[in-house]
């Protein structure tokens, strides 16, 4: 009977679980973004959770471990170790199988803005080596605390007296583990809370960029935490695959819903004793010899997971969505690093893999923002991960381990067919819907003006004229060059054309680029109307110094002979020295010694520009150089046979946008950079204003704002509210 109303009681706390999670999803899509409020409960109440738990896991590391003798401690140390090296086995097989849900897409990529930057690097000694205990546990550095546990409860099985430190210690676990227990009957509030500010505040947006990692991710690890591993601790051990799902039930509910696996240990502990507890009644297992779920948990957890491992299919995800492949060389470094680097956090590891993989940083912002959803599968896995871990020790030690040959092969067989039918469906999704509504080369051909957007009441007009036009109304007086736009009515700007994404023709002809957008706010803020005046910068002088045009705007780059023959330009962004190659060529142009290897090298560069003459200074005499009108020329193979092209990484990689077959190599690691001007022909008065003026644009917001949309390729759109039914279907919220 007390059995029976345990179970009871057992089902009534799921089943609110589950009416807490219905109900806060259906809060949140009601009251969409002015949920947010509710934030604090859910956090008030993960902070209750984690105020026990690593007092607790050090608690019960040290009491268990102590427990032990050096005879049992030795072969619990082999068997956790052989079982750990299984399960990650198992998830770079899962890892293997995931990665081929990306189909093949050619595209390229925006400039990064951490193009030139060294990601973060981990203090491994401080994350395993508990100098100070105590400012471990304030930090929450969990390896170093389990590697102090572990390392006094070792001290402690060689201790004749120890049970009269053991005894108070257990007193304390068992406080801590009620503790923990209390504040889980709140569960249902504190789920509640977090899934309606989820539901309510989640970018959709965002989300739908990286589906593709999302769909893969989450598929797989479904189909790891309720088929495959249940399958294979089947398959070897008395459990029953369906009691083994009944079991990770809860666990599996609270870690999804709260995103921290670390919180819900105690309750996997429970989970896995109760399991334990009813095959002792049938006689399977030895209560008194099996190992204890209160250090076995504990033990696995600052290991690598199923969830970190699998995680890592973000590298290759990141390379398919910028269009590029990874060397297959690089796999080991990756593989090797990526699993070290499981044992400390993915914000530190998955910025440092994707410099090993050479893939733009600035996905790594949507991994985060895939955070809210992937991590939350993440701990699915980690859950089933240390349950799967304790329930295989503790068999092997009881010595209860089933090795049918036929069950572990059925099993294995099983679990990679559906993993590859996840993969192969996902991929089919992708290549069919995905692919067509993310086009990257849209991104460049379709861009339109900021300006318009920005300045809706302007009425400024303009048009592109010849050079002879513009000199023929031009005036090359005394006259200040103020006065004359002024009197003009019209600024006349200079530009180069194929400038991406500085200054270039559109999809439907309108010019467009980051100058163009600067252009039309000086234009507006001087209160006349533009007229663009293509221009030749072997022939920028004249052009300046005749009156043709005002100003050139084009991403023109300082050289020493601008700086001996025009006066004091205005530089606006400094951009860098890269190398656009072919995608399959890109290894050979890693770093500069990579490049001085290639036999018989050609490179070819943009007349009168500040790589041209940069190239010729650094590549040796016996390499040849060639000059070119335009980038267009190179990409679009006009009788141009070359190993590649210098120029910026900024120009560069929206190039690869258009032209997805290259890609932008950094061989010299951002060491050479160079400014570009905005340039006048002489007049102190101009310059002076032109100064102010940009220093004006960068303080209210418009550089900044226009440098996320055509150099980093940010929607410059203001952010749409979240749907909800209280706004977009009641109506009752403007």
């Amino acid at each position: 009977m007390i059995e029976s109303g345990k179970q009871g009681r057992s089902v009534g706390f799921t089943t609110k679980i589950v009416i807490s999670l219905l109900l806060g999803l259906v809060c949140g899509l009601f009251f969409g973004e002015s949920i947010q409020w509710i934030k604090w409960v859910g956090d008030a109440f993960v902070g209750l959770l984690q105020m026990a738990v690593l007092p607790f896991v050090a608690a019960s590391l040290i009491v268990n471990v102590g427990r032990l003798s050096a005879e049992t401690g030795w072969k619990l140390l082999r068997i956790s170790s052989l079982v750990l090296c299984a399960l990650w086995m198992v998830s770079l097989i899962a890892l293997a199988i995931s990665i081929q849900a990306f189909p093949v897409w050619d595209t390229g990529s925006f400039y990064s803005s951490n193009f030139n930057e060294v990601p973060p690097s981990q203090d491994w000694l401080e994350l395993f080596i508990p100098a100070n205990p105590f400012s471990s546990l304030a930090n929450n550095a969990i390896p170093a605390v389990v590697v102090f546990s572990l390392g006094l409860g070792v001290a402690i099985m060689a201790l004749p007296n120890k049970s009269r430190l053991l005894e108070p210690l257990d007193v304390a676990v068992d406080a801590l583990a009620r503790l923990n227990k209390l504040v889980v009957k709140m569960t249902p509030v504190g789920m509640f809370a977090i899934v309606a500010y989820t539901a309510g505040t989640i970018d959709l947006n965002q989300l739908s960029l990286i589906q593709g990692y999302i769909l893969t991710y989450a598929g797989s690890s479904i189909v790891l935490c309720f088929v495959v591993l249940p399958l294979l601790i089947a398959a070897i051990t008395p459990y029953r695959f369906g009691e083994l799902v009944t079991t990770l039930r809860d666990p599996l509910i609270a870690a999804f819903v709260i995103g921290n696996s670390f919180v819900v240990l105690p309750m996997i502990v429970e989970a896995v004793k109760k399991l334990e507890d009813d095959h002792e009644r049938e006689g399977i297992v030895d209560a008194l010899s099996s190992p204890q779920p209160e250090y076995l948990v504990p033990l696995a957890y600052p290991f690598p997971d199923l969830g970190r491992i699998l995680g890592l299919v973000f590298i290759p995800f990141a390379a398919w969505f910028y269009g590029t492949s990874i060397d297959l060389d690089r796999y080991p470094v990756l593989a090797g690093v990526g699993l070290l680097g499981s044992f400390g956090k993915p914000v530190v590891t998955i910025p440092l893999l994707l410099d090993v993989a050479e893939l733009p940083s600035d996905i790594f912002n949507l991994f985060l923002a895939s955070g809210v959803i992937a991590a939350r599968f993440g701990d699915l896995m980690k859950t089933t991960h240390l349950v799967a871990f304790t329930v295989i020790v503790s068999c092997c030690i009881n010595g209860v381990v089933r090795w049918d040959f036929r069950k572990v092969a059925l099993a294995a067989a099983v679990s990679c067919l559906l993993l590859a039918f996840n993969a192969g469906l996902i991929r089919s999704y992708l290549d069919v819907s995905f692919k067509e509504q993310y086009s990257r080369s849209d991104l460049v051909s379709e861009r339109q003006l900021v300006f318009f957007n920005d300045r809706v009441k302007s009425s400024i007009s303009s048009r592109v004229t010849s050079v002879q036009d513009g000199w023929a109304s031009g005036n090359s007086g005394s006259e200040a060059r103020l006065d004359m736009i002024q009197t003009r009515g019209a600024l006349r700007v200079g530009f180069e054309s194929a400038k991406m994404p500085f200054s270039y023709a559109n999809a439907d002809g309108s010019l467009v680029g980051f100058d163009i957008d600067m252009a039309y706010y000086l234009a507006d803020d001087l209160q006349v109307s533009l007229e663009f005046v293509p221009i030749k910068m072997s022939e920028l002088q004249t052009h300046l110094e005749s009156g043709e045009i005002d100003i050139a705007m084009s991403a023109i780059e300082g050289t020493i002979e601008q700086a001996i023959q025009l006066p004091a330009g205005l530089p606006y962004m400094d951009v860098t020295l890269a190398v656009v190659v072919p995608d399959h060529r890109k290894r050979d142009f890693r770093s500069k010694k990579d490049i001085l290897k290639i036999p018989d090298l050609k490179l070819a560069v943009i007349e009168n520009s500040f790589f041209a003459d940069r190239v010729k200074r650094l590549v040796p005499t016996e390499f040849e150089v060639v000059e070119l009108n335009s980038a267009s020329e190179y990409f679009d193979g006009r009788d141009v046979e070359a190993d590649g092209i210098v120029m910026s990484a900024e120009s560069g990689s929206a190039w690869t946008m258009l032209r997805p077959q290259f890609a932008v190599a950094n061989p010299l690691q951002g060491e050479i950079q160079v400014p570009i001007y905005y340039l006048t022909a002489s007049d102190f008065a101009f310059e002076k204003f032109l100064k102010n003026w940009l220093a004006l644009k960068k303080a209210d917001g418009t550089y900044r704002r226009l440098y996320d949309y055509w150099i980093l390729g940010i929607d410059a759109s203001s952010p749409v509210p979240r749907w909800c039914i209280l706004r977009d279907v009641l109506g009752w919220q403007e």
